[in-house]
């Protein structure tokens, strides 16, 4: 696999269960490809540090001032 570009922000998936992060080797599709794996629904965030940044997760929520909430995505379970 190609290394993406050096970029000063990472996509943050998380649910009550699991958390994956974007990284310059892993791309927004395989963040959500390892979320829909998961089959639980999760919430997305577009965090403006480097991936390798230390910060705090609060309630499944980065702690980053400009931290940007893209969205909640609902797994459709199969029965």
């Amino acid at each position: 696999m190609n290394k993406l570009p050096n970029i000063h922000q990472h996509f943050f998936a998380s649910s009550a269960f699991d958390w994956c992060a974007s990284t310059p080797t892993r791309d927004l599709r395989e963040v959500i490809y390892i979320m829909e794996k998961y089959n639980h629904s999760y919430n997305l965030y577009l965090v403006p540090v480097p991936h390798d940044t230390p910060y705090d997760i609060n309630m499944y929520q980065p702690q980053v001032e400009g931290t940007q909430w893209l969205g909640f995505f609902e797994v459709n379970k199969q029965d």
